[in-house]
């Protein structure tokens, strides 16, 4: 295995790289608000998650049921 010494040349290209990419326009700081849209990577076709083992309803049942049910400080089940 060859392990190449860094050298001015690949150092400054390294730098340009990064400043640039620090500079772009989605590294500042977002607007707060707005809508957000979940796009998922496939249709909805069954809505049980116990039934099925595909990922979009498997996240689907996250986005429902994990907000209908959370644990308190006593981890008591509360709605």
């Amino acid at each position: 295995m060859r392990i190449d010494r860094l050298t001015r040349r690949t150092f400054l290209a390294g730098s340009a790289a990064a400043a640039a990419l620090v500079a772009t326009p989605s590294a500042r700081a977002q607007k707060t608000g707005g809508t957000f849209r979940f796009i998922p990577n496939a249709d909805l076709k069954i809505l049980d998650p116990i039934w099925t083992t595909a990922y979009i309803t498997r996240n689907h049942g996250y986005m429902v049921y994990d907000t209908l049910f959370a644990t308190d400080a006593s981890l008591q089940i509360r709605p």
